[in-house]
Parts: structure tokens; sequence; C-alpha cells
């Protein structure tokens, strides 16, 4: 569960250390990784209970992808990135969906 859980935030995990932006007056055009990117930036932004994974930003989601999950970041990204939804709330469901699918 605890896994589950800080992979939530990752989905976002994911695009890459390069700013993203995701406009929330149109949340239907935005791709998840969008939404999960601006959760957690800049750096140290990121709500309290996230802290502990998101504390250091894309670059500390990168790294957890890759050395804590063992997981391609450019697969995960991929992935995240086709997801469209229309809520942070079902960004961080398909995010959990995804990454469980990759481990499995």
């Amino acid at each position: 569960m605890r896994v589950v859980r800080m992979v939530l935030p990752l989905a976002f995990i994911l695009a890459s250390a390069t700013p993203v932006f995701a406009d929330p007056a149109e949340p239907a055009n935005a791709s998840c990784v969008g939404i999960e990117a601006s959760a957690i930036s800049p750096p140290g932004s990121a709500p309290e209970e996230e802290e502990e994974l998101a504390g250091e930003g894309m670059p500390g989601i990168v790294r957890f992808v890759r050395d804590g999950l063992g997981l391609q970041m450019g697969t995960v990204a991929s992935r995240i990135a086709k997801e469209h939804r229309q809520t942070h709330a079902a960004c961080d469901e398909g995010t959990e969906a995804i990454i469980g699918d990759l481990l499995s």
C-alpha cells in the first residue's frame, strides 16, 4: 500500500525534468503528466503528505521511478501522457493503475 501511495504523485511523474504546463482553464486538454507535474513544481511546493516523494520536484520523481520502482522513465511518462482526465484526483487514479500494470 505504501508503494501505491508513493506512486500517486509520480504521475506525473513523470515526463522529464523540464517544466510542464497544464492549463487549469482547459483541464480536458491537459495530459495527466502536466497536471501531476504542476502539482509538485517548483520543488518543495508539494503538499506536506507528498513531500517524502515530491519534495525535490520532477528530478525526485524521475529518480524514484528509475531507482525505486526499476521502471524506465520514458515508458511511464509515455503512458501517463496519454491520459487526459478532468481532475488531479482522476489522474492519480489513472497513474496508480498504469504503474500497477507496469509493475505486474
